[in-house]
């Protein structure tokens, strides 16, 4: 079994068959673990292997170490990376107000963020971006998978951070954030290993568009 995803070319030069036909098994073999304990997956720009989600609980207990918990503070600046990346310490302290050195550090031990390139400018700062383990953890394939944030939140323009946004508006974009990972903070995942089930990415896009 891979230890990342592999992509679509990978499988086309280890099969030596044409793209159509490596989609159209993968497509077949997905339909067969439908109803199995291993299952297929689109995550990372690639394809991998993965305990159903049905058997999900069963497989950690056996395989893995206790689970422990991300506080809201971690996935609050862990978004804010996730949607304005590249960016920089200094940015986010911007937008969440503290002091985030505590947090990046879990973030980075967990393989979620990781150091992107730096800065142009005074004492070039380190850029943040996040990981395929932060793509396999939340299934999605690509960051273009991510739901769009509201109108007013803090985004990019020309390349600058601009969060000059109203405080009420800006309450309710964070809040939508929390909503989006409200009831899996105990899950994501302390290793490498993706193991949140297959609706997280359906909620998350679900909570920031204001779907019930």
């Amino acid at each position: 079994m891979a230890a990342e995803p592999v992509s679509l070319e990978q499988l086309c030069a280890a099969t030596g068959e044409s793209p159509g036909r490596v989609r159209a098994a993968l497509a077949e073999l997905r339909t067969v673990l439908a109803d199995r304990g291993i299952a297929l997956r689109e995550v990372g720009g690639g394809w991998r292997l993965h305990a159903h989600p049905a058997c999900r609980e069963d497989v950690e207990r056996f395989l893995l170490p206790p689970r422990t918990s991300m506080s809201p503070a971690s996935l609050e600046t862990l978004a804010i990376v996730a949607y304005l990346q590249p960016i920089t310490r200094a940015e986010i302290e911007s937008l969440r107000g503290v002091n985030v050195d505590g947090v990046m550090k879990t973030l980075e031990e967990r393989q979620l963020v990781r150091e992107v390139g730096r800065k142009e400018g005074v004492g070039r700062p380190i850029l943040y971006g996040t990981t395929k383990v932060f793509l396999e953890t939340f299934g999605l394939r690509s960051l273009d998978d991510l739901p769009p944030l509201p109108e007013d939140a803090p985004r990019r323009v020309n390349g600058q951070l601009v969060a000059a946004v109203p405080s009420a508006s800006k309450a309710a974009a964070v809040e939508q954030i929390h909503e989006a990972v409200e009831g899996h903070e105990d899950e994501v995942a302390p290793r490498a290993e993706a193991r949140l089930d297959d609706s997280v990415a359906d909620e998350l896009r679900r909570a920031l568009n204001g779907a019930p």
